[in-house]
């Protein structure tokens, strides 16, 4: 006999999820939307391009897939004023970060967020022999590291050092901001075991017992490498400490008996002490993929949460468009490629609403920000949206003319994406 199933009961499906950026308070209650007469055809940004002189004010007239406006960091529907053109070589890469993987263990691994970097920005990175995150036949050990001659290397993994002071006439200790609480290890050391170290034979160290736990990502320039004993309660171990400096220019001591994963920092073959890059010189290398690591520049990156590490993945050349999007209490740059698949409308009345306040306080912002903007490191937003089928010269589709649900749902789709 067959039983009724007294588990719980099905839920209806939910309905689908509209695009609800298009009616979000940011769009519809606007300034610049309510006073704007928009074109009843619309624009590829390519068309603009050929049609119209900037600055312009536009609107994107494409619907998203329903929930892609919830992974959007800003609304794509509201009032967009394009400012200028800009044509450049950029570097595509994923952004790496610390992941946490089994057993607790934490390690650099590229992440799906892509960024561009444009062959003109400030930046200085440093060069890994790493392809990828995954290219362990280059992974060393501190043990490794403190035998040979690396100028340079990069943590994959956590790492320990400890804060010590130098002195002629015995041993002191002073307190070192942000340090955490460690074990209760006592590091002592003197003499130098590599050329490349400056203290005499006489110097003693000790070693604070608070460790200093360098996340995944960290560089360290080495400077050598002494002899010690660690000691913990009533034994003791003899133990090599590499002297580094890290990137705020203190001076370091990373025991060598711990575990991890080190990656060296490629050192140029032309005999140059100059270890960091610029963009257009990693262009030049050709080499991909590869990791690099963000060291210094006057314009650091601004992601949040950022681990200033980067795997390139290729070089390309793009046409683009710098604009501000129209937000009713502020503007924010945005860059948008000329080929983009997304449509647009034109206000036309541009010159009327150039003279309200918001379009007004938004080019005054971009040409304050433009040439920092434009040659900043900058993460690429991808998102789906439906084909708009209208093409330049055809009437704009309304509310009342759409096709019905299940119509929509066998329009074509595509990605799209900018720059922030």
């Amino acid at each position: 006999m067959l039983r009724r199933n007294r588990g719980r009961r099905q839920r209806p499906p939910a309905p689908a999820r509209q695009d609800s950026s298009r009616l979000a308070e940011v769009v519809i209650e606007n300034p610049v939307n309510q006073h704007a007469i928009w074109s009843q055809d619309v624009y590829s940004l390519q068309g603009l391009h050929e049609k119209f002189p900037l600055p312009q004010i536009v609107r994107c007239s494409d619907r998203l897939l329903p929930g892609e406006d919830a992974n959007l960091p800003v609304n794509v529907h509201v009032p967009l004023l394009l400012f200028s053109h800009r044509s450049a070589r950029k570097l595509l890469a994923k952004h790496v970060a610390a992941e946490l993987q089994g057993q607790g263990r934490t390690r650099l691994a590229e992440t799906n967020e892509s960024i561009v970097i444009p062959e003109d920005y400030d930046g200085h990175f440093l060069r890994l022999q790493a392809r990828t995150t995954n290219d362990n036949s280059v992974v060393r050990s501190l043990h490794y590291i403190a035998t040979n001659p690396v100028a340079a290397f990069v943590n994959f993994t956590p790492v320990v050092s400890f804060f010590s002071d130098q002195s002629q006439y015995g041993v002191r200790s002073f307190p070192y901001p942000g340090m955490v609480n460690g074990d209760n290890y006592s590091y002592t050391g003197s003499g130098a075991s590599r050329a490349s170290s400056n203290v005499s034979a006489t110097s003693q160290y000790r070693l604070q017992q608070q460790k200093v736990l360098h996340p995944p990502g960290s560089v360290f320039m080495v400077n050598g490498t002494i002899k010690g004993v660690a000691s913990h309660r009533k034994k003791s171990r003899e133990v090599t400490l590499l002297k580094c400096t890290d990137p705020s220019g203190k001076e370091i001591h990373i025991p060598t008996d711990q575990p991890g994963e080190f990656i060296e920092v490629e050192t140029p073959l032309n005999g140059s002490t100059k270890l960091s890059m610029l963009p257009h010189e990693l262009i030049s290398a050709n080499r991909y993929p590869g990791l690099v690591r963000f060291v210094y520049g006057d314009h650091a990156p601004r992601l949040t949460p950022c681990s200033l590490m980067f795997m390139l993945v290729d070089t390309f050349e793009e046409d683009s468009v710098i604009g501000c999007l129209l937000y009713p209490n502020h503007a924010m740059m945005i860059e948008l490629p000329v080929m983009s698949s997304l449509s647009f409308q034109v206000a036309l009345n541009r010159d009327a609403l150039m003279t309200l306040p918001l379009p007004r306080h938004a080019k005054d912002v971009v040409q304050v920000r433009r040439e920092t903007f434009v040659r900043d490191l900058k993460l690429k937003v991808k998102f789906l949206h439906k084909v708009n089928s209208m093409t330049v010269g055809s009437n704009e589709v309304t509310d009342e003319d759409m096709p019905s649900a299940t119509v929509r749902a066998r329009l074509p789709v595509s990605e799209a994406f900018f720059y922030l």
